[in-house]
């Protein structure tokens, strides 16, 4: 789950997750930048922190979202080389 670092990601939450995290978030779900994934879960950033200011940290464990949603870029192909004179 490596891969989620770094990615602005929308997590819903779980029915655990609603119960464990009441009154931290408004809605059923989240959006955050995941900053670090361990075997926790992900430790995310939940708005934008003031410019040179510490922010802090949110642990999302893994039984707390039921799903999250990223967007991803599509793998670029590598163009072939052509064969022959070029112009």
């Amino acid at each position: 789950m490596t891969w989620l670092q770094g990615r602005v990601v929308r997590f819903r939450l779980s029915p655990e997750g609603k119960q464990a995290l009441v009154g931290t978030f408004e809605k059923e779900s989240v959006l955050g930048l995941v900053e670090v994934v361990d075997d926790l879960g992900a430790w995310i950033v939940v708005g934008r922190p003031a410019s040179g200011k510490s922010h802090p940290l949110i642990l999302l464990k893994w039984d707390y979202f039921a799903t999250a949603v990223l967007e991803i870029e599509p793998p670029q192909e590598a163009q072939a080389a052509r064969i022959g004179f070029t112009a």
